[in-house]
C-alpha cells in the first residue's frame, strides 16, 4: 500500500498527520461551532412550533369569536324582525283607528248637512207657505174687488200663479 501512496504522492506520516489534524479540527468544529449552532437551532424549531401552536390558539379563538358573531348577528337580525313586525302592526293598527276616526268624522259632517238641509227645506216650505196665502189673500181681494165673470177669473188665477212661479223661481 506504500507504493499505491507513493505513486500518488502521499506520504504516510503526512496523512496520518493530516487525518489527526482534521480529526481535532472535526472536535473543535463539533464543541464550540456544532453543539452551539445545533442549540440555535433546537431554539428557533421551539420558538418556531410555539408560534405555530400560538396560531392555531388563535385561530380557535377566531372561529369562535366569528361563531359568537355569527350568533349574535342571528339574534339581533330576529330582533330587528321583532321590531319591525311590531312596527308595521302598530301602523296597521293606527291607520284602522284613523279610517274610523275619519269614517266617524265624515258621518258626522253628513248628519249635520242632512240636518242644515232638512232645516232649510222647512224653511224654504214656510216661505212659499207665506207667498201662497198672500197670494190668495190678493187673489180673494181682487175677486171681491171686481165682480167678473168665471172667464175673467180664470184669468186672474192664473195670472196670480203665474207671479208666484215667478216669485218662487226668483227665490
Amino acid at each position: 500500500m506504500n507504493e499505491v501512496l507513493k505513486s500518488f504522492g502521499i506520504e504516510k506520516w503526512i496523512l496520518f498527520w493530516q487525518m489527526v489534524n482534521f480529526g481535532v479540527l472535526f472536535l473543535i468544529l463539533w464543541k464550540f461551532l456544532y453543539k452551539p449552532l445545533r442549540t440555535i437551532m433546537q431554539e428557533r424549531e421551539e420558538k418556531i412550533q410555539e408560534s405555530l401552536n400560538k396560531a392555531d390558539a388563535l385561530e380557535k379563538r377566531s372561529e369562535k369569536f366569528e361563531e359568537e358573531l355569527k350568533e349574535k348577528m342571528s339574534a339581533q337580525r330576529s330582533e330587528i324582525e321583532e321590531i319591525h313586525e311590531k312596527a308595521r302592526k302598530t301602523q296597521e293598527e293606527l291607520k284602522k283607528e284613523l279610517r274610523a276616526k275619519a269614517e266617524e268624522e265624515s258621518a258626522k259632517i253628513i248628519q249635520e248637512a242632512r240636518a242644515a238641509t232638512e232645516q232649510e227645506r222647512k224653511h224654504i216650505l214656510a216661505s212659499v207657505e207665506k207667498e201662497v196665502q198672500k197670494a190668495a189673500v190678493l187673489l180673494a181681494e181682487k175677486i171681491l174687488e171686481k165682480e167678473i165673470d168665471a172667464k175673467k177669473q180664470k184669468e186672474l188665477v192664473d195670472e196670480a200663479l203665474g207671479r208666484l212661479k215667478e216669485e218662487g223661481g226668483s227665490s
